[in-house]
């Protein structure tokens, strides 16, 4: 981890300094890591909906976990795995449509 031990001030108006923080909460960022990053000229991707995603990753993960723990208990006989398919067919789906928006 890089140690910061440098401090930068600059001064600005009030609408730049209320811009700028706006424009970092809008991203999601820290006022600093917002600032750094477009000092840097680098690339601030904002990627929304991924909150759903991740929701729905996690509920495959936990299927497939009911799923591996009832096999372990020998309580499975047959497994419909197609409805756990369609749901990561649709997350991937979505994953490649953030990844089109972002570049």
């Amino acid at each position: 981890m890089r140690k910061k031990n440098t401090t930068i001030a600059i001064r600005c108006t009030d609408e730049e300094s209320r811009r700028i923080h706006e424009l970092a909460e809008r991203h999601g960022l820290r006022l600093n890591d917002f600032v750094m990053r477009c000092a840097l000229g680098k690339k601030i991707v904002v990627a929304n909906g991924i909150d759903e995603i991740v929701k729905q990753q996690k509920a495959i993960g936990r299927n497939l976990n009911q799923i591996t723990t009832l096999g372990n208990m020998d309580r499975l006989t047959a497994v419909n795995f197609q409805p756990l398919l369609d749901e990561h067919q649709k997350v991937t789906e979505m994953i490649g449509q953030l990844l089109r928006e972002a570049k």
